[in-house]
């Protein structure tokens, strides 16, 4: 089979999830961490679509005594820790995390690392994870706090997990304080949203 039969086999098996299927056209490891797809996916970040540990686990076993890194990141500069962490697959997190911890001040090119994603998308339990398992250096780290200018808080309420919202306010107070890019705070940017979708009534 040639590079792109294999590419289109492996990513056709991966989007219907077939993971025994990539394993078997994957039979040289350096297959993992090719991309596959129009988005510079690779094997390894799809495979934390499963909701699960596996089949990454066993991929990411596959991959260690080779140089894996050349196509870490997508195109996009989504590393897989970006991936799951915006998924919501605390397995496959803590598995990347445990693999290269440095991945969590990773951006991508919306200047988000995998915490700042999982906050958007309202992933409480990775948010919790992040906060609270991980070292301070990487948790508490400046890169957390915004992406492209938006703060972390404005992009948690965005998703309604207002849980994980409060999470992060208990983590640290001075997340409220922070301003987008139309100087507004969390707050004075939620009431101009819910101004703006409240009834009108005629009169």
């Amino acid at each position: 089979m040639d590079l792109y039969k294999e590419k289109k086999a492996l990513y056709k098996f991966a989007l219907r999830e077939q993971w025994e299927y990539v394993g078997e056209v994957c039979k040289d490891a350096r297959q993992f961490v090719l991309p596959i797809n129009n988005g510079g996916d690779t094997a390894l970040h799809l495979a934390v679509h499963s909701g699960k540990e596996e089949p990454l686990k066993t991929f990411l076993a596959q991959v260690m005594e080779m140089e894996y890194t050349e196509h870490w990141k997508s195109y996009v500069e989504n590393t897989p820790l970006h991936e799951a962490a915006s998924v919501g697959n605390l397995g496959a997190v803590k598995l990347l995390v445990e693999l290269r911890k440095e991945d969590l001040l990773e951006v991508n090119i919306w200047g988000e690392t995998p915490l700042y994603r999982a906050a958007r998308y309202g992933k409480l339990d990775i948010v919790q994870y992040i906060l609270n398992d991980c070292e301070d250096f990487y948790a508490r780290s400046s890169l957390n706090w915004t992406a492209k200018g938006t703060p972390i808080i404005h992009a948690a309420i965005q998703s309604e997990n207002f849980e994980m919202v409060m999470m992060l306010v208990d983590f640290d107070k001075s997340l409220l304080e922070m301003k987008d890019p139309n100087k507004q705070t969390a707050l004075q940017d939620r009431c101009v949203g819910l101004h703006n979708t409240a009834p009108r009534w005629n009169h």
